[in-house]
């Protein structure tokens, strides 16, 4: 028997919270630490979301907000599966069975950041990240911890090592200071740049980056680590949605609401315009082979008087090889300020952690692409807002 979730907004809910890398205090607890290498070692045709039925409101009246939805089937998820999930409850989710394994953090919220690279995966955990001060370690599979201390940002790269951004300024306006340590927790070099950049993600092509240009956005480029030359330009943008070892799906600087997302390929630079979609676009991700890539839409506020009849936030995969809109993940909406966060299992199944109504709380669901039904897992989540840096798969 399906289950059915539904629910509308709780007026006075809190609002979504900024990225993280917008506004990085207090610290990862070594307890932390210890807890994640414990738990380290160890269909059918969907609709398509343009075709959404309209719900305008009448002229002159505030909008209707988003509602949160959710319907499936219940049972488990892939096998093998587990994920780091941050938020105010970070815990390691085992997929299959439905478990949350919580770390012991009891202040303030968390981000993680995964990468693979030769010699073995080295995670990030960014304690209270929406402060000027944050506390990160970073912890490798052979079990070294490195303590990076009070951070604006941090990014794990491809040699094993640690990157860190610090800002001097009070308001975080720079100039801020890059510095890369090794995995025994020494400083391997320092940089000065004139004000902060986004950290998104360190490629076989450069380490990927947005930097801060007023009010016109800013510009993701690929550039030395330690040096900070830049290699590529990829484009002028609000904000990076997300990226892999490969591509990078970005919100253009050339318009402010509505914007068509652009997919930029970090080898040749090339990029074009993903299918239009309507809504929010907040958070991207893509499947290990690149093919595909998840997008989820936050939920409108009701004080968002966007035009766009479609209030709710949803999911839609889109298949680089076809040329139409993707499919709209089936039978999943999100409330107000909430997305669904797409994390792809490394056979292509998709696990998604859907908050309610802009609250931070939901289902953990599974879905494979064509599948007529998502899959409810017999976990939920709280302070969880679907954002990017909210939750890295572990295998």
């Amino acid at each position: 028997m399906a289950d059915v979730l539904s629910s509308g907004p709780e007026p006075g809910g809190p609002s979504r919270p900024r990225r993280r890398w917008t506004t990085p205090l207090a610290g990862v607890l070594a307890a932390v630490v210890a807890a994640y290498l414990a738990l380290h070692a160890g269909g059918g045709t969907v609709k398509d979301p343009r075709a959404a039925e309209p719900t305008p409101s009448p002229t002159g009246l505030t909008p209707a907000p988003a509602t949160y939805r959710l319907r499936g089937d219940p049972g488990p998820g892939p096998a093998g599966v587990r994920i780091l999930v941050g938020g105010r409850r970070p815990a390691v989710l085992d997929a299959g069975t439905g478990r949350l394994a919580p770390l012991p953090i009891h202040i303030g919220p968390v981000d993680v950041a995964e990468l693979d690279h030769a010699g073995g995966t080295t995670t990030v955990v960014l304690h209270n990240p929406y402060r000027l001060r944050s506390r990160a370690v970073a912890v490798d599979r052979s079990g070294r911890a490195v303590a990076v201390g009070q951070v604006l940002d941090v990014l794990p790269l491809r040699d094993g090592s640690v990157l860190a951004e610090n800002c001097g300024d009070p308001d975080g306006t720079g100039p801020c200071t890059l510095t890369g340590y090794a995995p025994a927790g020494t400083v391997l070099w320092r940089r000065v740049e004139p004000r902060p950049v986004d950290l998104v993600r360190d490629t076989p092509y450069g380490l990927l980056v947005r930097t801060f240009d007023g009010p016109r956005g800013g510009v993701a480029q690929l550039e030395d680590p330690r040096s900070g030359a830049a290699y590529r330009v990829i484009g002028r943008a609000t904000g990076v949605l997300g990226a892999d070892d490969r591509q990078v799906v970005f919100a253009p600087a050339s318009c402010a609401t509505e914007c068509d997302l652009v997919l930029a390929d970090l080898d040749t630079g090339s990029s074009r315009f993903l299918p239009e979609n309507p809504g929010s676009p907040t958070v991207a991700a893509f499947s290990r082979d690149g093919r595909r890539v998840a997008i989820g839409y936050a939920g409108m506020l009701p004080d968002d008087r966007s035009a766009e009849p479609r209030r709710d936030g949803y999911v839609v995969v889109i298949d680089q090889h076809r040329s139409d809109a993707g499919q709209l993940v089936p039978e999943v909406t999100t409330g107000p300020a909430s997305a669904a966060l797409p994390v792809w299992s490394p056979d292509g199944q998709l696990l998604l952690a859907v908050p309610t109504d802009g609250s931070g709380s939901g289902r953990v669901v599974a879905w494979r692409p064509g599948a007529p039904r998502v899959t409810l897992l017999p976990v939920g989540l709280t302070g969880f807002y679907g954002l990017p840096g909210q939750a890295a798969a572990l295998s």
